[in-house]
């Protein structure tokens, strides 16, 4: 898929011509590997033309409420000044609510606000930024202005054929990831053998489970004061994903949307909650730090999360667990089955398209040159590792060692979000999370052995995946059906409403209500759309599952 112009086939033309999908098709057929074809080098200040004038961007960051009060806050703290320090451009920071992205990102385009460089992991905004030509071109930016980014885009095409939208044009920046886990269910295995029951299997079997997690005291303190479950924030991606409610799917020749998935999820979720299983409060738990506590507290016997099992994050709310309860026994459990089938749940996509730049940004150009310093692989390691002899100290094996991880863990818990440029994949086995844990300390040894369940069971290629086309790979809508679209974004309010209303309204009264609203609304034409690339791609390897095959190196 290399060449020395490293103009590669771009996959995003097969939304406007099926003659331009070529290369990466036989890529995933084949699981052939994704090869650099040239040194990616290691300048972290790109420019060597001469000292150039300073400029100055303000970028967005996810403000997830995780930065130690003595770190300071997510937009001023020591990653920040860091950045502000070694970088080449003056960067202020926005802080964008995690658990709020969409309506906040609206919220600044709309009043000319937004900042100049835009993270976000949600392809659906992206592509609604593009139909609203929100975002800036790259593919002169790249070319002319670009030293790190180009090199890695010509070394992996792939990032301009993801990057590029239905015109024709670049207008994402992209990291490589490989096939990783995301969304992920744990749960309470000495929970499990206290009250003598099995891993649940199907949906009929967790909601059995959620109930004896409820009512028969599995904490042993006498008091009915545990949770099945959690439904606030990811946590509803992961049930969804039981029932396969991920929006579109392939059926009887044709793309459809998940009406009846929905509904049955709906009802699920709703015997939860009309039955006392659950939180009766998670709506208003928004970014789920309530469940979080829940489950670290040892008041939870199933906790539903999204982040991945190789994570720092993921690793410290095990290590909270364990702490405040130290008998706790954990593990991964697959998806159970549900009605539509079983199901590999939402995995991060190997190839990950996370920032563009504000098409109304002053000046490109000290954005591009921002890029270049995320992406080049001294500050790769930097977010991932810290600074060598304040955070870390490298092995014989030429590997970076944490020096003291509970101090790590308070002065980079913001590093993950900055690092959303951090191509995991070629840095090397050094860097993959499991690396750092020592097999020698008993709770690093159990938490190695989560992250290989995790994989094995979430990662199953003798699965489907729930969502059988990622976001990104499905073709951005026109600015006419982004309208149509955002007129039906009520249609979730009222599946919330039908957990939570009883016999006062139902999922049935909700599927009838929301495919009401979907075709007054014009969602038909939407319909249409996706259909219409289906029938021109669905002969190609394009699904969640083809992608599995994809490796760097």
């Amino acid at each position: 898929m290399c060449n020395e112009k490293g103009e590669g086939h771009r996959m995003k033309h097969v939304y406007v011509k099926k003659t331009a999908y070529g290369g990466l098709a036989a890529v995933l057929a084949t699981g052939a590997l994704l090869a650099g074809c040239g040194n990616s080098g290691d300048s972290a200040k790109g420019d060597s033309k001469g000292e150039a004038k300073r400029g100055s961007i303000s970028s967005s960051i996810y403000d997830r409420g995780n930065v130690p009060a003595e770190e300071g806050t997510v937009d001023n703290n020591r990653w920040t000044k860091w950045l502000n320090g070694q970088g080449p451009v003056d960067v202020k920071f926005v802080p964008i609510p995690r658990a709020e992205s969409k309506q906040k990102f609206n919220v600044l385009f709309a009043s000319d606000s937004a900042p100049d460089l835009v993270f976000d992991y949600d392809a659906g905004l992206m592509n609604d930024l593009y139909a609203q030509k929100q975002l800036l071109p790259l593919d002169d930016l790249i070319k002319n202005d670009s030293t790190e980014y180009k090199k890695l885009a010509d070394q992996y095409p792939i990032l301009k054929e993801m990057g590029t939208k239905p015109d024709g044009k670049i207008y994402q920046f992209g990291r490589l990831l490989g096939m990783k886990t995301n969304d992920l269910l744990f749960i309470r295995k000495d929970w499990l053998k206290k009250l003598n029951l099995e891993v649940p299997k199907t949906t009929e079997e967790l909601y059995k489970v959620a109930k004896a997690f409820r009512e028969q005291d599995p904490d042993g303190n006498g008091l009915k004061d545990t949770y099945a479950i959690n439904l606030s924030y990811t946590a509803d991606s992961v049930i969804n994903s039981m029932f396969q409610n991920t929006g579109l799917y392939s059926k009887d020749g044709k793309l459809q949307k998940t009406w009846e998935q929905a509904k049955e999820a709906t009802a699920f979720k709703k015997q939860l909650f009309t039955e006392g299983l659950v939180d009766k409060d998670f709506l208003t738990d928004k970014n789920g730090e309530k469940a979080k506590q829940d489950w670290i507290t040892g008041k939870l016997g199933m906790y539903a999360q999204s982040s991945g099992a190789d994570q720092v994050a993921t690793f410290a709310i095990y290590q909270s667990l364990k702490k405040n309860v130290p008998d706790a026994e954990v593990i991964p459990i697959e998806l159970p089955k549900g009605p539509y089938g079983q199901f590999n749940p939402n995995s991060k996509f190997p190839v990950q398209m996370t920032a563009a730049i504000n098409a109304k940004t002053k000046d490109p150009k000290a954005a591009m040159k921002y890029v270049d310093f995320l992406v080049s692989k001294p500050t790769m390691n930097a977010l991932k590792n810290g600074l060598e002899g304040q955070h870390y100290q490298t092995d014989k094996d030429g590997c970076a060692q944490p020096i003291d991880k509970e101090k790590n863990k308070k002065e980079m818990a913001m590093t993950n979000d900055i690092a959303m440029l951090s191509s995991m994949a070629l840095m090397g086995k050094c860097e993959k999370y499991e690396i750092k844990l020592n097999p020698e300390v008993p709770q690093e040894k159990e938490f190695l052995n989560i992250i290989e369940t995790a994989d094995k069971i979430y990662l199953n290629p003798n699965l489907p995946f729930s969502t059988e086309y990622d976001a990104t790979v499905l073709p951005s809508l026109p600015a006419d059906l982004v309208v149509i679209n955002k007129n039906t974004d009520t249609i979730n309010d009222l599946w919330k409403k039908a957990i939570v209303s009883g016999d006062k309204y139902t999922p049935e009264q909700a599927l009838a209500e929301a495919k009401s609203l979907w075709e007054k609304s014009g969602g038909k034409q939407i319909d249409d759309f996706y259909n219409k690339w289906y029938q021109e791609n669905k002969d190609k390897p394009l699904r969640n599952n083809d992608f599995m095959k994809l490796k760097f190196e």
